[in-house]
């Protein structure tokens, strides 16, 4: 029983922390965008990414697909490596990836 009541302490402190990190991160980053649909998101992920990028904003954009995909704020890309199958932990390291690059934007 004491091992069980650790464990979910330790969950709980995890699930906390996490907590904290994203809602700084949606203090710090003011613009945030998120692309939907069923065809052509990483090409509309990408067009609204240049277009922030070119009206002065500090982007930060991920694309996700068959090669998901981060492009950083000069417009380079750089391979997203996955360890497993992805999930709802791979947006938590977006965040905290953008915050790292000093993102005022980005586009998921």
């Amino acid at each position: 029983m004491w091992f069980a009541v650790c464990a979910l302490a330790g969950l709980v402190a995890l699930g906390s922390w996490e907590r904290v990190q994203r809602d700084r991160a949606h203090r710090e980053i003011p613009v945030r965008i998120h692309v939907n649909g069923t065809r052509g998101k990483s090409t509309v992920t990408r067009m609204i990414a240049a277009a922030l990028r070119a009206s002065g904003h500090r982007t930060v954009a991920k694309c996700t697909g068959t090669a998901a995909r981060l492009i950083l704020p000069d417009g380079h890309e750089r391979q997203v490596r996955r360890r497993s199958r992805p999930s709802i932990r791979e947006q938590l390291w977006f965040l905290r990836e953008a915050l790292r690059l000093g993102a005022d934007a980005i586009v998921v």
